[in-house]
């Protein structure tokens, strides 16, 4: 957390402004180009490169040339780059899977704060959480996000300029004070009439955070095709968005979601047409690729059951089934029943997906509720 690679600059703890103006200056002109990024992903094992390089032949329209995954990126972020989505705080089920695993991680997005429409941010960070993440040279991307009240929050933070650069400022103090890498915006269910102004948002965030050495990350959820008027997707213009940010978190889950239908959380085939899609419209090399480690359970209500790898293998056990399936339908109490898993092979087939398209790397949604086998899968032999 202390060595010099975003964007050049070295990470200040309570140094005054400026010195840190004139520094970005000194090191952007003695960097002259040579960007420094932790060596080979930190403590990403180098297994996981072998993962990623392209594969020739698969998904339709892999990459090749400079933005292949593996190839130099001159923005100071490790390549390929895997990321873990963080909830709570230290003790449960994620903090164990960082503790075993982190490792095979190149940073954490811990979903620890909350934006509101007059740009106020509320949420703390977990300190023994980040005090680890610290101590094993991870990358650390704050996540702010607003997914409870979509546009009726984010639609007047948005529209008015005194909210949005409040909320800027705290996202810039947050960095600051905790010593992160950058945010994460994971601002959900925007109006399609406030594309512009999203887009406007993470542009001068970027220009912001870019001043000050930070980054800039954004979550946003799967698309197929551009539809500026879909209701859920229509706000995010890709094309704008992969300008402005340094890297986006593409969701490629919930393609069947709890309050919806039964089936795959996130088929292979659906995946492909997201990653082609991103692949498209946004650099590859700042693309990573969403993969869901849950699964749900539909039947005795209107919303679905989210399932942890646990929770779906105990299912499984008690009906006599494996748990390597990725579905199974069974009845208890008279209610008929249909789960869905993301296993070891779904995980693998997003992993080449991301790979086959050349795009920067994954982040996992979230850590302590996967399959355990991932990590071997992740390691190599």
């Amino acid at each position: 957390m202390g060595d010099p690679g975003r964007w050049g600059v070295p990470v200040r703890r309570g140094l005054p402004t400026h010195f840190v103006a004139l520094a970005v200056l000194v090191l952007a002109i003695a960097a002259a180009g040579a960007l420094l990024a932790r060596a080979s992903l930190g403590g990403v094992a180098r297994s996981v490169d072998a993962l990623f390089a392209p594969l020739g032949g698969a998904a339709g329209q892999p990459s090749s040339g400079p933005q292949a995954l593996g190839a130099p990126h001159g923005d100071g972020l490790p390549t390929p780059i895997v990321l873990g989505y963080y909830e709570g705080g230290a003790g449960g089920a994620g903090y164990q899977s960082l503790v075993q695993d982190a490792h095979l991680l190149s940073g954490i997005v811990p979903d620890w704060y909350t934006v509101w429409a007059n740009g106020s941010i509320t949420g703390q960070p977990d300190e023994r959480v980040l005090a680890y993440a610290r101590r094993h040279d991870l990358w650390v991307f704050a996540l702010v996000q607003q997914n409870q009240f979509g546009g009726a929050v984010l639609g007047p933070l948005l529209e008015s300029p005194l909210a949005s650069r409040r909320a800027m400022e705290s996202m810039l103090a947050l960095c600051e004070t905790e010593g992160y890498d950058g945010v994460n915006l994971d601002f959900e269910g925007i109006p399609p009439k406030d594309r512009r102004a999203y887009t406007s948002f993470v542009a001068q965030l970027s220009a912001l955070f870019h001043s000050y050495g930070y980054y800039v990350t954004l979550s946003v959820p799967a698309e197929t095709q551009d539809e500026p008027q879909n209701s859920w997707t229509g706000a995010y213009d890709y094309r704008a968005l992969g300008r402005a940010a340094d890297l986006v978190m593409v969701m490629a889950y919930d393609q069947h979601y709890a309050g919806g239908s039964a089936g795959p959380i996130a088929s292979t085939a659906w995946v492909q047409q997201v990653a082609n899609f991103a692949a498209r419209t946004i650099p590859p090399a700042r693309v990573v690729l969403g993969i869901p480690l849950y699964g749900y359970d539909w039947g005795g209500s209107s919303t679905a059951q989210g399932l942890s790898f646990a929770a779906f293998r105990q299912i499984a056990l008690q009906h006599g089934v494996q748990p390597t399936v990725q579905d199974l339908v069974y009845w208890q109490d008279g209610v008929r029943h249909i789960a869905y898993y993301e296993g070891l092979a779904d995980f693998e087939s997003k992993v080449r997906l991301a790979s086959s398209y050349g795009l920067r790397g994954v982040v996992l949604w979230r850590l302590g509720l996967e399959d355990p086998s991932i990590w071997n899968y992740l390691s190599g032999p």
